[in-house]
C-alpha cells in the first residue's frame, strides 16, 4: 500500500490520496491530521511508502513529530518516506544570490504559505473552505529535518535541493 498524504489536488494512480480537504475531487480519504492519525485508519507496518509533499510544514511541530512518528509506525520494515519541505534556509539566505531575487512578498508567501490569500492558479474553493490548510506553521532547515526523522528511528535519510525546497527520502529500518 502506497499513501499520498496531504495531496491536494496531486491525486496519484495506485496511491490512497488523503486530504483534509472535502472540497477536493479525487480524494480518496478525507482526513484532518491535525485532529486524527493516520493509525486509526491503517495498520502498523502496512505501508510501504509513504509521499507528502508540501504537508508537513502545515502542522505545528508537535503535530508534525505525532505525523512523523505515525508515518514511522505504519512504514513495512524497508519502507520509504518521501517529502518535499519549504527550505528555510535557502528562502531567507541573504548571502544566496537566487535569494536576492526573490521579492519580500514571495518570500513570505514561501515561509507562510499562501494562507487565505488566492496563489495562482488552483481550487480556491478548497482554499476558501479549509483556510487553516494553506498556512505553513513551522520551518525547517536540511538539518532539522534530517535530525528530527534520525531521532525518530528513520534510517538513510538523504536530503536534496529542490528550488526553494528540499526533498527528503528516508527508510525505515529492515528486519
Amino acid at each position: 500500500m502506497k499513501l499520498n498524504v496531504g495531496c491536494g489536488s496531486d491525486y496519484r494512480q495506485g496511491f490512497v490520496n488523503i486530504d483534509g480537504s472535502s472540497a477536493l475531487p479525487n480524494v480518496d480519504k478525507i482526513i484532518d491530521l491535525s485532529k486524527e492519525s493516520l493509525r486509526q485508519y491503517f495498520a502498523d507496518k502496512s505501508v510501504e511508502y509513504i509521499l507528502a509533499n508540501d504537508f508537513i510544514e502545515h502542522h505545528f511541530h508537535w503535530e508534525a513529530v505525532k505525523i512523523l512518528n505515525d508515518f514511522y509506525k505504519l512504514l513495512k520494515p524497508g519502507g520509504v518516506l518521501q517529502m518535499r519541505v519549504p527550505d528555510f534556509q535557502r528562502i531567507t539566505a541573504l548571502w544566496s544570490w537566487r535569494s536576492l531575487l526573490l521579492s519580500p512578498e514571495k518570500k513570505i508567501a514561501l515561509l507562510f504559505g499562501g494562507q487565505d490569500l488566492p496563489q495562482g492558479e488552483g481550487d480556491t474553493t478548497s482554499r476558501n473552505e479549509f483556510p487553516q490548510f494553506f498556512c505553513h506553521k513551522y520551518a525547517y532547515t536540511k538539518k532539522t529535518m534530517r535530525s528530527e526523522l534520525e531521532s525518530i528511528g528513520f534510517t538513510n535519510v538523504k536530503v536534496k535541493s529542490a528550488g526553494t525546497n528540499f526533498e527528503v527520502f528516508a527508510k525505515k529500518a529492515g528486519l
